[in-house]
């Protein structure tokens, strides 16, 4: 199952995450896709929220791996391979030590670059700009809502894509609770 629906801000973008932490559960994996900027961070902000995280969740860019006590010995980590290059050095992070403890649920900035290598049913999150004055690249079910969509500036407007690389009943069904609760926060879904 796919979901593709629009952002029109980055306060709504770290909605959306909120909504998506309201069905993640332990072992749960989330790779995440997206130019520098597009709202990857912003996303993560929202799920660490959700999960009642009160610290300022910043990009681990430099650090790799940040590591959040969620409570009952759950833990949420959040990890940015933006800096590194090839699987091995990814590899080399310890990252696989959280991807398979089961009392984790992670998030993975630039998570594309490891995908190949997760032996796990995993997320994919991909986040793309889209601008109002290229009417070549906006889906016409957007412009059709000039009331929702001229608040923002070009440089807020996202598209969000979940996708569920595997079809794994798993992440179908969470899939398909996940856009119930969307639909109830008025979001524009795009086919």
């Amino acid at each position: 199952m796919i979901v593709k629906l629009a952002s029109v801000s980055p306060l709504f973008t770290k909605k959306i995450g909120l909504v998506l932490s309201r069905i993640l559960k332990s072992g749960d994996i989330l790779l995440l896709a997206g130019e520098l900027g597009a709202g990857k961070t912003t996303f993560i902000s929202g799920i660490a929220e959700g999960l009642g995280i009160k610290e300022n969740l910043s990009s681990p860019s430099f650090t790799i791996i940040n590591v959040y006590d969620i409570g009952s010995g759950k833990n949420f980590i959040h990890a940015d391979f933006y800096r590194l290059d090839d699987a091995d050095e990814i590899l080399s992070t310890g990252i696989e030590d959280y991807l398979y403890n089961k009392r984790n649920i992670v998030c993975i900035e630039w998570g594309d670059k490891i995908k190949d290598f997760i032996s796990s049913n995993y997320l994919e999150i991909k986040f793309e700009y889209f601008y109002l004055s290229d009417k070549n690249s906006v889906p016409e079910n957007i412009t059709e809502h000039p009331a929702d969509y001229n608040s923002g500036s070009d440089l807020e407007r996202r598209l969000v894509l979940f996708n569920n690389p595997a079809f794994s009943s798993y992440w179908d069904g969470k899939l398909k609770i996940f856009k119930k609760l969307l639909e109830r926060q008025q979001c524009i879904f795009l086919e």
